[in-house]
Order: structure tokens, then C-alpha cells, then sequence
């Protein structure tokens, strides 16, 4: 590495390169790297290439307009960074039983499963929500069934409640629950002849339970944050539903 000072006009006709902008005066201080690189730079610098030993980017980002800043480890960091990696390599490989080479095929393979099993469970899934649709139905009152089901994720949620406005003589439902991850999950479908808007439906049983939710009229998903207040909420549907 070499830094000298010398004339703009001069750095400029060797070819100095001037990064982001930067205003300089005069006289310039320009940094070379061998022949790979020439800069105009204020910074501190190494004497030697060698000197930084072994580099390792560690991450990129952006931070401004045509800005990026890159993050790196040189010298025995690097060395240090490596032989954790491979550490947590090794330990991966050891957990799934193949060798440290193998593991990416043993990782798709292992996605594919679960992609497999996703798949296999949300049929069952809907097989049973199908199940407890009609069982829902049985039960409405003016064609209006509202609901309590706990432990069902948002999504099964969801499915569960369009499965029970589709039986027949349903007009409207409501579903609330408090799913294992926490929270309020609310939905609310009703038919196109219905005569009622599912936002309007949930609409204070979402402020009751301390949230809020869409606008759809055909059919409307809420969340909160109060469990305790979730079967007051659920009359409140019904009481907007007219029951």
C-alpha cells in the first residue's frame, strides 16, 4: 500500500477514484493498492495489504440513497469467525447423521417432508372443519350461528367459519377464539343475501377485546388482545346480528 499527497489535477489524471460525493480541496491524499486501486481518502491505512490478514464480510446493508455499508472481520477475528462456523457446520451435520458435505441435500430433503406433512395436515384439517361446520349449523338461530373455539389458529379459524357459511339454511357466522399463539382471533362471513356486513358484525367485539380488524363486508377477520372479555364479545356480535 502506498499514500502520498499530491494535486487534485494530478490524482484526477491518474485515474483516482472520489467516492460518494466527497469534497476535496487542493491538495489530495490518495491511497493506492497495488495496482488494483487508486483513491483519494482521508482515512487511516495499513502499509501492506498483509498487513489486514484474511477478511471476512460479515454483513451489507444499505444506508442511504446509492449508500451501501459493508461489515467486516479481518486478521485472526476472521480466522475466529471460521472456526465457529464450522463449529456449528460440524454440529448440524452430527445432528442430522450425514457428513458435513451432505447437508444441503439432507436439508431439502427434510423441507420436502415437512412441506409433505403441511400439506397432509391441512387436509385434515379440513376434513374436520368440515365436521364441525355442520355440527356449527345445527346450532344456528335465524340462520346466524356465533361460536367459541379455542386453540384453532387464525387461518383454521378462517376456513372453519367460511365451511359453516356454506351449509345450508346459514346465513351469517361468527367465530371467536383465543388461538395458542396468544391473542384474539375473531371472523365473521355472511351470504351475499344475507342483508348483513361481517365487519359490522365484529366490529364492537373487536374493541371489546382491545383490537381491531378489516372492512370486508362479505367476510371479516378481527384480532385483541383480551381473552377474558371474548365470550362478552361474542354477545355482542350476536347482538349484532339481531339475536
Amino acid at each position: 500500500m502506498r499514500a502520498y499527497e499530491t494535486s487534485k489535477e494530478e490524482a484526477e489524471r491518474m485515474g483516482a477514484i472520489a467516492f460518494f460525493g466527497d469534497k476535496y480541496g487542493d491538495v489530495v491524499r490518495v491511497v493506492e493498492a497495488g495496482d488494483r486501486s487508486t483513491e483519494l481518502c482521508g482515512g487511516t491505512h495499513v502499509h501492506a495489504l498483509g498487513t489486514i490478514g484474511p477478511i471476512k464480510i460479515v454483513s451489507e446493508s444499505s444506508i442511504g440513497s446509492n449508500l451501501r455499508r459493508i461489515e467486516a472481520l479481518t486478521g485472526t477475528a476472521t480466522l475466529e469467525r471460521v472456526r465457529e462456523e464450522e463449529a456449528i457446520l460440524e454440529r448440524t451435520a452430527e445432528l442430522l447423521r450425514v457428513a458435513p458435505h451432505e447437508l444441503p441435500e439432507r436439508v431439502e430433503r427434510e423441507l420436502e417432508q415437512r412441506r409433505a406433512l403441511e400439506d397432509e395436515l391441512r387436509a385434515l384439517r379440513r376434513q374436520a372443519a368440515s365436521g364441525s361446520a355442520a355440527e356449527l349449523a345445527g346450532g344456528a338461530a335465524a340462520g346466524v350461528v356465533v361460536a367459541r373455539r379455542d386453540g384453532v389458529s387464525r387461518q383454521d379459524l378462517r376456513d372453519l367459519a367460511l365451511a359453516v357459511r356454506d351449509q345450508t339454511g346459514v346465513r351469517a357466522v361468527v367465530l371467536g377464539g383465543a388461538p395458542d399463539e396468544g391473542g384474539v382471533a375473531l371472523v365473521a362471513a355472511v351470504t351475499k343475501d344475507s342483508g348483513l356486513v361481517a365487519s359490522d358484525l365484529i366490529a364492537e367485539a373487536a374493541r371489546l377485546v382491545g383490537g381491531g380488524g378489516g372492512k370486508a363486508p362479505d367476510v371479516a377477520v378481527a384480532g385483541g388482545r383480551d381473552a377474558g372479555r371474548l365470550d362478552e364479545a361474542l354477545d355482542r356480535a350476536r347482538a349484532a346480528a339481531g339475536l
